[in-house]
């Protein structure tokens, strides 16, 4: 053990942190070898080479095989994706944003009440690219009670939302067209557009969301062909985006043809909507809607509400992707949608969301963030002389792990000064609690003999 009492790899991890930190190590700085660095601090090799896999991971230092060590990483935004999803948590996990698994709705009753339907055998078929009819209605009832005018024929089941905006993508998109979106954006919508080469320009926003003027200079230079946006309880800002900003950014993608993708994922959260561009654009608009984070993380099943000119080439991109979503999953959703078991469920994830926010508050108290009483993280942002990534490593070294603001950046040159906490990954309150008191704890200079631990 190091005189601080951790273990000597994760005192090496720390110093390399903090030494980045400081501007001491700057980037591309080539780094000792696993034996010259063990010789120096009386370590064994092993010790070193443990803290340098750990710094790896954490993305401090990247390693080139013969060529050494070196000081930063060169990770593409499908590796950042695969590290929040995958990602095993060392202590308190609030950086993966899942619902609730402690809510989930009663998996076995369902599967018996499916059982004993006569047509229980035609889920094991093959399905249409866009889905049994009977799921496009049931999806279009849904829609329908989210707010959307929508009839079956125009809605398309998927396995979700990130399977939704990738077909969506390859069906609207060639290699090397732009795609706007906000500063800071959805994950997958940056590891989509790197798997098919399109290039991604994010634009400023304000506490309103997506400036209008700023997708409008873009235009004037450059072809956008495709706008990504969650208007709605924005990930990772929680931005809800007023029917006046929609209008003007709809009005815009008249003028200049371009297609919206309206991933509106949080909808069903939310009490009040002020209304979907799909309904001021609808032939400029796809609206994606998901049961992934009303129902149950592991529901697979999404929505697309696309226009009848969209049909064609949406159902050659579900064919190419999937041959049919797995019509089991649509078929879950449809039995809890008609007995009311969706509404149930969204109803309490929405008091546990307000319950949790409301903790967060009170913990975070001192400290400017982001949150919304039907959200599922809080965007925090960085108090003077603190960044993303500082606090990020700081805090995992206490125990506590979040989700910095380079995961959701459009731009990585660009300063990130803030962090996505979850606050309902944590199974229970008390652990939320825990895990942040120690972020604040962290910011506000506590030691960390004083954070709490679990």
């Amino acid at each position: 053990m190091s005189e601080t009492g951790q273990p000597v790899y994760m005192a090496i991890v720390k110093a390399i942190s903090d030494d980045i930190a400081r501007g001491t190590l700057s980037k591309e700085t080539r780094l000792p070898t696993h034996r010259e660095l063990a010789d120096s601090l009386r370590v064994a090799i092993g010790t070193v080479t443990r803290a340098y896999a750990e710094a790896e991971r954490r993305g401090l230092i990247r390693s080139e095989g013969r060529r050494g060590t070196f000081v930063g990483e060169q990770r593409s935004s499908r590796s950042v994706l695969s590290s929040i999803a995958g990602l095993p948590p060392l202590g308190i996990d609030l950086s993966k944003n899942h619902p609730s698994y402690l809510l989930d709705p009663d998996l076995p009753s369902a599967l018996k009440e499916i059982a004993r339907n006569r047509s229980a055998a035609s889920l094991l078929e093959y399905s249409p690219a866009a889905g049994q009819m009977r799921h496009r209605e049931c999806g279009a009832r849904w829609l329908s009670m989210l707010g959307a005018i929508a009839a079956p024929e125009s809605v398309f089941v998927t396995a979700g939302a990130q399977h939704a905006v990738s077909v969506i993508l390859a069906s609207e998109t060639k290699r090397g067209d732009v795609i706007a979106t906000e500063r800071f954006t959805y994950t997958g919508v940056k590891a989509l557009a790197e798997i098919l080469d399109l290039h991604l320009i994010g634009l400023p926003a304000d506490e309103y969301g997506l400036i209008p003027e700023a997708l409008d200079s873009l235009c004037r230079k450059r072809r956008v062909r495709v706008l990504y946006c969650n208007p709605s309880l924005q990930n990772p800002t929680n931005t809800i985006w007023p029917k006046e900003r929609r209008e003007q950014i709809a009005a815009l993608a008249i003028k200049y043809g371009i297609t919206i993708i309206e991933d509106e994922i949080m909808r069903p959260l939310l009490v009040e909507h002020p209304g979907f561009m799909t309904s001021m654009a609808p032939e400029q608009c796809y609206l994606v809607v998901s049961t992934s984070k009303a129902v149950a993380a592991g529901l697979r099943v999404g929505f697309i509400l696309a226009s009848a000119k969209a049909g064609r080439a949406l159902i050659d991109s579900l064919n190419a992707s999937s041959l049919g979503t797995p019509p089991l999953m649509a078929e879950l959703f449809s039995v809890w949608l008609d007995d009311g078991t969706v509404d149930r469920v969204i109803e309490r994830r929405r008091e546990d969301a307000s319950q949790r926010q409301a903790l967060a508050a009170g913990v975070l108290n001192g400290l400017r963030f982001h949150g919304n009483p039907s959200s599922y993280n809080i965007w925090l942002e960085m108090p003077e002389g603190w960044t993303s990534m500082k606090l990020a490593m700081e805090a995992q070294l206490r125990g506590a792990v979040v989700a910095p603001g380079e995961a959701f950046a459009v731009d990585s040159k660009l300063p990130y000064e803030a962090v996505r906490l979850s606050v309902v990954s944590a199974p229970t309150r008390e652990l939320l609690k825990t895990g942040l008191s120690t972020i604040a704890g962290v910011l506000k200079g506590s030691s960390r003999d004083n954070i709490a631990t679990v």
